[in-house]
């Protein structure tokens, strides 16, 4: 038996520190016709990303900033062939400034009709001062962008073709709902058990089985914290099932 409850504890622990992977869905950052710009962040042990712009001008975006603020970490679509000086920095405001090492990968570069769809990764943390640190849980995250007015890639004034977003509504991978932050306790319990769920989870299903498989108890919540009376129950084991953002988490609860 202490032989068992050394790997499950073994087990518990390792779970807890493989890194979850998050996205922030596609963000569409401009919808003008011909002109249209989004983004997708994907990440876990590096960040993904998914841009798309126009393909006939160069366009940007910069990470952690809501304005053009000198220092921000941006990538600029500067050319039409290869994407030389990708990785930048903004001096203020003014052309951002080439990065002495280009930390992001370019894995495609490609065009179709007018739209340009490039697909880079870098790391979480590259070391370099200019560049974001990406969370690697999900935390609110402010984007900025802008492109240019006219078609060409001269580094010239964009105008009012720029703004600011917020990516907030971030989806967990499908593998890491049962990594994340989701607490149970206590456990054992003999009236009442909490099941606190990260902030980005906030409809919650509880489905709650006896070791038979009998469904005892559903419920569902709308807050991070939920409070599941248990004290109609039996003593003994039972398995509780929690879902939220379409994925399942399976705990096993004692009541004494």
């Amino acid at each position: 038996m202490k032989k068992i409850t050394f790997l499950s504890l073994l087990f518990l622990v390792t779970s807890a520190v493989i890194g979850q992977t998050y996205s922030t869905g596609t963000i569409t950052l401009s919808n003008t016709t011909g002109l249209a710009m989004t983004l997708r962040l994907d990440i876990g042990s590096q960040v993904n990303m998914t841009l798309t712009g126009p393909a006939d001008r160069w366009f940007s975006v910069g990470f952690g900033a809501t304005s053009m603020t000198a220092g921000t970490d941006v990538v600029l679509v500067h050319t039409g062939a290869t994407l030389t000086s990708f990785d930048r920095f903004l001096p203020g405001f003014g052309a951002p400034t080439a990065e002495a090492v280009q930390n992001w990968t370019i894995n495609s570069n490609t065009v179709s009709g007018n739209v340009r769809t490039i697909t880079a990764t870098r790391a979480l943390n590259t070391g370099d001062t200019n560049d974001f640190i990406f969370p690697s849980i999900p935390s609110t995250l402010n984007i900025i962008w802008a492109r240019a007015n006219t078609n060409n890639y001269s580094l010239v004034y964009h105008g009012g073709a720029n703004r600011g977003v917020t990516a907030v509504n971030f989806a967990l991978g499908s593998n890491d709902f049962a990594t994340s932050n989701v607490k149970m306790f206590p456990n054992p319990a003999s009236s009442m058990v909490y099941i606190e769920l990260p902030e980005i989870l906030q409809l919650a299903e509880i489905q709650i089985f006896d070791m038979l498989g009998k469904k005892v108890k559903h419920l569902i919540y709308d807050q991070n914290v939920l409070a599941v009376p248990v004290d109609d129950l039996a003593k003994g084991f039972y398995q509780v099932n929690i879902t939220s953002n379409g994925q399942v988490l399976n705990q096993t609860l004692l009541i004494n």
